[in-house]
């Protein structure tokens, strides 16, 4: 049998982490000299190189692309529309492997690299640990195992030779990021053009159909968004946020046994998945198994502690069991994490109000509404805290908001017809009316 052709490995990182960098290429030196590996990165740039013909072709021939997480890389613009972008599109058409490897405490999780599995495994940045080589020796060994599996899958890329395959995958990448900029302002419809015109360059892309999706989803437009999650399970089976997403938007039609399964088939493929496991728990409390969902929940949490959403769907259900004050708990671990998420305090509100401690809830209900003025469903149930005090003038000023912010809403106007009519029988009463 001939050995194993050696696999590129390409770093992406910041500059202010080039010591940290060293340190990964120093334990590398082993799989290097076996012939495993080769490492580039962009120091390797030479003077009267082009850096972006340079930067794209060995994205094009790396098997391994690594991103080395910390603050100054997630802060960077150009990593994340040059280099990152690229990165994931190697990976959903599995042309290459992507792994985040952590090297400092930094706000990573969020998508679409929070779909990656990084290193090292228990998820604590290098910096972080008293022993740094033993953290290094963890990151080499998961790449040992990445590197085989690139190997045995005959993933290592051909070299792209032409002018105008490179010159379309840019334009390609090009649109991609633009529309990311578009759905980041929430310009859902414009985001999804240019999604599209991406897939027009490049039918295969699965990045950019799960986009798309994603896209199509914010506007509503779920049996559409379907269609793209699938035409991206077509080109790649094993992209679990696609799956993921697919069950989002099979749960916003209510098809709760196809989203449950879409759930599954994501953890199948990453079972540390954490989002995927919320998400599924929340499928699961919406058919009532709530022994279920906080099982899903508890695995969303034990991947990621931090997950203030898991904690307050967690609450939601220990609530909807009775448990009250496992359920203020969880909500209070959420508002520890985020103080500014609303609708943690709005539900701790809920169950503080039905503890019987109504000042408590009213203050929490307070500062729901100072985070967000317009959360109607908060002055509600702030007029509703405030008309069990007896003070009745304040709950028909918080109803009166609410019907102002939700005019629709039934419950609203009968709560603010039945506190004008109590308001009415008082003075009645006062006056011998």
């Amino acid at each position: 049998m001939p050995p194993m052709k050696s696999i590129e490995v390409f770093i992406s990182y910041h500059q202010k982490d080039e010591e940290l960098r060293q340190e990964l290429e120093t334990h590398l030196a082993a799989l290097r000299r076996e012939n495993i590996i080769t490492s580039w990165n962009n120091r390797k740039i030479v003077a009267g190189q082009e850096i972006k013909g340079e930067i794209d072709e060995h994205l094009n021939q790396a098997g391994l692309i690594l991103l080395l997480i910390s603050p100054d890389f997630m802060d960077s613009d150009y990593h994340w529309t040059v280099e990152v972008t690229r990165a994931l599109e190697q990976n959903a058409t599995e042309k290459a492997r992507v792994i985040p490897v952590l090297l400092r405490y930094a706000d990573w999780e969020t998508p679409p690299i929070n779909e990656l599995s990084p290193l090292p495994s228990n998820r604590k940045p290098i910096k972080s640990w008293n022993d740094r080589d033993e953290a290094f020796l963890e990151v080499v060994k998961g790449i040992r195992e990445a590197v085989q599996l690139v190997a045995n899958s005959n993933s290592s890329p051909a070299k792209q030779t032409t002018q105008e395959l490179e010159e379309r995958q840019y334009q390609v990448t090009s649109l991609i990021n633009e529309a990311d900029r578009l759905h980041e302002a929430k310009k859902f419809e414009k985001a999804a053009v240019q999604y599209k015109a991406a897939l027009s360059l490049d039918p295969n892309s699965v990045l950019a159909h799960n986009k798309l999706g994603n896209a199509l989803s914010d506007q509503g437009k779920l049996e559409e968004a379907i269609a793209a999650y699938q035409r991206a399970l077509q080109i790649d089976p094993n992209y679990a946020g696609a799956h993921n997403n697919l069950g989002n938007a099979l749960s916003d039609q209510g098809k709760l046994e196809e989203a449950i399964a879409a759930y599954q088939r994501a953890l199948q493929i990453d079972p540390n998945n954490a989002i995927a496991h919320n998400n599924l728990g929340n499928a699961l409390s919406d058919q009532g198994k709530l022994e279920e969902a906080i099982a899903a929940y508890q695995r969303a949490l034990q991947i990621d502690p931090n997950n203030a959403k898991a904690h307050n769907n967690l609450g939601l259900a220990l609530k909807a069991q009775g448990k009250l004050e496992e359920a203020i708990a969880a909500y209070q671990r959420a508002l520890q994490i985020d103080p500014n998420n609303a609708i943690a305090h709005y539900n701790l509100g809920l169950a503080l109000k039905a503890q019987g401690k109504l000042e408590e809830a009213i203050a929490v209900y307070q500062r729901a509404l100072q985070i967000d003025p317009n959360f109607a469903l908060a002055h509600n149930n702030l007029g509703n805290a405030l008309k069990a005090q007896g003070k009745l003038e304040e709950a028909i000023a918080e109803l009166e908001i609410a019907v102002r912010l939700n005019p629709s809403s039934t419950l609203f106007r009968e709560n603010l017809e039945i506190y004008r009519n109590k308001k009415k029988g008082f003075w009645g009463r006062l006056f011998g009316g």
